[in-house]
């Protein structure tokens, strides 16, 4: 009866440490995705839901908006074209600022 007492505790150990290691690979997944900035002409919240509403249809981003600077900076394997033309579905002028 020991025996298998001592074996249900140590598969508990291996789980903690497989569950931190699979939180640090999403982590460097998320980190390993190029980032780009764009300049995009928004002008009110509005705009910049119009800018999360394509970003989300798109999937596969993760984006902060900065209305103030009317800046986007976009995490994703998306190509730069690709993720320029999915910004002016919003109809608002947008140019490719660069690597962030």
């Amino acid at each position: 009866m020991a025996a298998p007492a001592l074996g249900a505790g140590s598969s508990d150990a291996p789980a903690p440490a497989a569950a931190a290691a699979a939180a640090a690979a999403a982590a460097a997944a998320s980190t390993a995705m190029p980032k780009h900035e764009f300049s995009v002409d928004m002008t009110c919240e509005g705009c910049s839901n119009a800018v999360s509403r394509v970003l989300n249809k798109l999937g596969g981003v993760e984006f902060d908006i900065d209305l103030p600077n009317k800046k986007v900076c976009i995490s994703s394997d998306h190509s730069v074209d690709i993720l320029l033309e999915t910004l002016e579905k919003t109809g608002k002028a947008v140019s490719y600022l660069g690597p962030k």
